[in-house]
């Protein structure tokens, strides 16, 4: 029997070709923010141009690839889902899990809903025609 060796998904090179030829108005506004975030927030966000927010979402998607955006922006959104499931009809369900991989993503939910309110720009200046997709 042969053992093959594992080998990533995508290699840098790829990840940073699937990045120059994704077309932004194409992603959701959680695939952007999981792009925005993987690239790293500054300290002053709210500053930033829409040029720069398309600029930190290519940075984010080469480094993580495409398949990496939709896999984290997925886990997010089944998080938050399973969470206000199990919190509508009972305050006190525990959630732990739901808290956890929402940390593990995000880090903190401020960082979540600055990155959400950054992809929201990004995408009404695209919509706009301010920014090329």
């Amino acid at each position: 029997m042969t053992i093959t060796p594992v080998r990533p998904l995508m290699s840098p090179q790829r990840r940073r070709a699937s990045a120059a030829v994704v077309r932004l108005d194409g992603l959701t506004n959680g695939e952007l923010a999981v792009a925005i975030h993987a690239a790293g927030i500054p300290a002053k966000a709210h500053a930033l141009t829409a040029d720069q927010l398309k600029a930190l979402a290519v940075a984010g998607i080469a480094r993580l690839g495409l398949a990496g955006v939709y896999r984290l922006d997925a886990e997010s959104r089944a998080a938050n889902v399973a969470y206000c499931d199990k919190t509508r009809y009972d305050r006190s369900a525990d959630v732990r899990a739901e808290l956890a991989t929402t940390r593990r993503i995000w880090g903190s939910d401020r960082n979540e809903q600055t990155a959400v309110n950054l992809a929201c720009r990004l995408l009404a200046a695209i919509r706009r025609g301010e920014v090329t997709p």
